[in-house]
């Protein structure tokens, strides 16, 4: 209910404004709208701390319809729905996140994350490769490499290490993780 009332309102807001405040109108609405999401916000707390965790989905599903961009809303939702194992669903938010996001360059994260969790290490390349390019996450390259090492496609882990190391050279376990991973590969031979 509360999906077709804020959309409505600010809606309403909207045309009740004339073009010479509509500055003053947007920071009204602004105000209004930020208000409403915190008391979502605050309400999905409350019910996760109660163990109501279907009614905190619902909130949580709510704010993904009024924020498709936000990672963290995404997250939250997908981790829940993991957490009550209803899989395919927390699946279906992570993959409808990174499509509703194909500039954001951290937004396939979450689908990776997921295979990986799962052990699916063969689905985590063809999420991941496509966006090394545009320097993402952190995680991403871990993962990445990590997977590879699982599948025991050495060289295409100590490539993407390497390429991580190139973008964050202080990264301590990375080198520890190539060069058991460049050790692994010469065993293979």
């Amino acid at each position: 209910m509360i999906t077709q009332i804020l959309p409505t309102l600010a809606s309403l807001l909207a045309l009740t404004t004339s073009t010479s405040d509509q500055a003053a109108s947007k920071a009204r609405l602004d105000a209004i709208w930020d208000a409403a999401d915190d008391r979502v916000s605050r309400q999905i707390d409350i019910w996760f701390n109660q163990g109501d965790y279907p009614k905190a989905i619902h909130g949580l599903t709510m704010q993904t319809h009024y924020y498709p961009h936000d990672y963290d809303v995404a997250t939250n939702l997908g981790w829940m729905l993991e957490n009550t194992e209803e899989w395919d669903k927390a699946l279906g938010v992570y993959e409808g996140f990174q499509k509703a996001n194909p500039g954001d360059k951290d937004a396939a994260l979450p689908v990776g994350q997921y295979y990986w969790m799962k052990k699916q290490y063969a689905k985590v390349p063809p999420i991941f490769e496509p966006v090394l390019s545009k320097h993402p996450h952190p995680n991403i390259y871990r993962i990445l490499a990590n997977s590879y090492e699982k599948m025991k496609k050495y060289d295409q882990a100590i490539r993407v290490w390497k390429t991580y190391l190139a973008v964050y050279p202080n990264d301590g376990q990375a080198k520890v993780n190539l060069a058991r991973d460049e050790k692994k590969l010469a065993q293979s031979k």
